[in-house]
This record gives C-alpha cells, sequence and structure tokens, in this order.
C-alpha cells in the first residue's frame, strides 16, 4: 500500500493551481472513474483485459486518470480517464454497418494503449489508426502495435498518432470512427466538424459512439441519423 504521505502529496500535485470549478470538475471524474472500476461489468472487463494481454504480450489493461498524464490542463479537463475497450461493440457495429472493412480507414479517437486499433488491425481495416493526446499513453501504443503485429496478431501495421482528437484531419477515402467516450461535447464537436466535412465531400463515414454520455453532439444538429442503437453504443451515419 502506498505511504499517505505519498497519497498526499499526489493530491497535491493534481489540485496545485486549479480554480474551484476546475478541482469540483476533477473531483466528480474521479467518483466516476472510481465508480466504474469496482463494477461487476468492471471486473468482466479486467478479466478480458488480462486474457488479451497475456495472448499477445501487450500492455492494454487497467485505468489512467487524465490528472496523472502530461496533458494539457485545458484540454484534460474536457476528457475522461482511459479504460481499454474489449472490441465487442467494434464487431457488432461493423456487422450491423454491412460494410467491407477492407475499405475503410478505422480512426479510433483517444486511442489510449491501443486496444481498438490492434483489433481493427486484426479484423482487416484498410488502416488502423488511433489518435492520442497523452504521451505516456501514446508511447506504450506504439509499443503494444510492435508487440502484437511482431506475434502475428495482424499484418496491417497499427498507426498511432500523437495529438489532440478535435484537431486531427482524417484521411480522405471511407472512415469508420469509432469513438470510446473519451472526451465531453467540446472536444466531440469538434471530431464531429471534420468528419461532417469529409462526408460532404463524398467520403462514407460510420461512427461507433460507445458509452454515449453524449448523444446530443451528434443528434441536437440533426446532421447524423442513428443506424442502430443499443444500450452501450450507437451507430451514427451522416444525415441525407
Amino acid at each position: 500500500m502506498p505511504k499517505l504521505s505519498s497519497i498526499i502529496d499526489d493530491v497535491k500535485r493534481r489540485l496545485h493551481g486549479r480554480t474551484p470549478a476546475e478541482v469540483v470538475s476533477l473531483t466528480l471524474k474521479t467518483v466516476r472513474h472510481t465508480a466504474r472500476g469496482i463494477s461487476p461489468a468492471a471486473a468482466r472487463a479486467r478479466r478480458a483485459d488480462q486474457a488479451f494481454d497475456r495472448r499477445w504480450g501487450t500492455d492494454t489493461s487497467g485505468t489512467v486518470n487524465l490528472s496523472a498524464l502530461s496533458v494539457a490542463r485545458d484540454r484534460a479537463l474536457l476528457g475522461f480517464g482511459y479504460q481499454a475497450s474489449n472490441g465487442v461493440a467494434l464487431d457488432e457495429a461493423v456487422t450491423r454497418a454491412g460494410i467491407d472493412p477492407a475499405r475503410y480507414s478505422f480512426i479510433d479517437y483517444g486511442s489510449g494503449k491501443g486496444r481498438a486499433v490492434m483489433i481493427a488491425a486484426a479484423r482487416g481495416f484498410q488502416r488502423a489508426i488511433g489518435v492520442e493526446f497523452a504521451p505516456e499513453l501514446h508511447d506504450i501504443a506504439l509499443a503494444n502495435g510492435r508487440r502484437f503485429t511482431s506475434a502475428g496478431g495482424s499484418s496491417t501495421r497499427c498507426e498511432f498518432i500523437l495529438g489532440d482528437a478535435g484537431s486531427y484531419e482524417p484521411p480522405t477515402g471511407p472512415i469508420f470512427a469509432y469513438i470510446y467516450n473519451s472526451f465531453g461535447t467540446v472536444i466531440l464537436r469538434e471530431v464531429l466538424s471534420r468528419l461532417e466535412t469529409r462526408a460532404a465531400q463524398g467520403d462514407p463515414v460510420v461512427i461507433v459512439y460507445v458509452n454515449p454520455l453524449n448523444r446530443s453532439a451528434f443528434e441536437d444538429g440533426q446532421r447524423w441519423t442513428v443506424a442502430a442503437d443499443r444500450s452501450d453504443w450507437v451507430l451514427y451515419t451522416p444525415a441525407c
């Protein structure tokens, strides 16, 4: 167990220089993060995480709070901590969308340690791209991608980009975007704006939004149509 003095020092470091509103926001995020981590679903997810990592020699398990990472404070306040995705929603959404992955670039916005990108590469997407703004998670993802490929997980190279999801310019051509509720509505709307531009230029765009807490970003402007609606994920396509 960590010493009490170490815990106190860590709390002081995380709160130093923050405004009262920022402290409240950080506290609420920490409570939500902790609650997710002790639920039965979280326990099942941890077992799946560990099985994936044992098979491929990767490090994708666990959760990481944004306050423990080297990210810009203003953007960190708009995002959520890291938690690996097990890929179930990805498989279901691809089937529901009826697409040929070999024609699409897969983009995971807020890719963390890279699990979803590796799964997409194994599923045969033309490109498998992850965008992550935390340098620590990005470095782990790069190492994971190399291990996954060398262990025979996929012949498709995993591409990891260190950068802010809201300012990332997606490639041309068909896009399958994967968003695992890594951020709130501010960054989400920035991401959607760029994907809407791609769709307006004639590129097919499909988005699966997992743990869809901010559906209003999609649905208020009537620019996206719900193609499939599950309790834990929603599939969106551009409105005609």
